[in-house]
């Protein structure tokens, strides 16, 4: 299999279509935007973690700015978007946000503010070229004894994703590409 380095269609600067397939599902009635950014926003929320209404409301607007700008084709490569897993078909890329400022409480009540690295898988299959597909979003463990392998279970999980929804399209089987 050939190997794959190509940028992402989410810096392309053409439209694209976003869709969310993988857990939990994006309802039909459901803006599929809204369905990512509410995926997002639960794994940023581990037990522990406070937000107030303003800090809430501003990490949603980061999550959904960024799929937004994906979906006009504005991400800039490698600081916004890159390519995961190249070696196997179909490539996946992740959307990465690098500091989500977050708080956390500690068991003593005390509270400890901090950073969090957040990414959202999609691929961007072949017979869907106007469209990119979400998979799995995680917060990035930066404490893991090795952060590589952490990473690629999440990647995992992305790519299970992909290939339980290739023969359904991942939803927009019948829209045209």
């Amino acid at each position: 299999m050939a190997r794959f380095d190509g940028p992402s269609r989410c810096s392309s600067a053409k439209p694209l279509t976003f869709r969310w397939f993988g857990f939990p599902p994006c309802e039909p009635h459901e803006d599929n935007i809204d369905a990512a950014v509410e995926v997002l926003m639960a794994k940023v929320t581990p037990p522990g973690r406070v937000w107030n209404p303003w800090s809430g409301t501003m990490v949603k607007r980061e999550f959904r700015h960024r799929i937004v700008h994906a979906s006009k084709g504005e991400l800039v490569p490698v600081d916004e978007v890159k390519p995961v897993d190249v070696a196997n078909p179909p490539p996946l890329y992740e959307i990465r946000w690098q500091d989500i400022n977050v708080t956390d409480r500690l068991e003593d009540g005390t509270q400890r503010f901090g950073k969090v690295a957040v990414r959202m898988y999609h691929s961007e299959p072949e017979e869907a070229p106007g469209h990119f597909i979400g998979h799995h979003a995680h917060e990035k463990d930066l404490t893991a004894t090795d952060v590589n392998a952490a990473q690629n279970e999440e990647i995992a999980t992305a790519i299970g994703w992909y290939r339980q929804g290739r023969d359904s399209k991942w939803g927009i089987a019948g829209e045209a590409t």
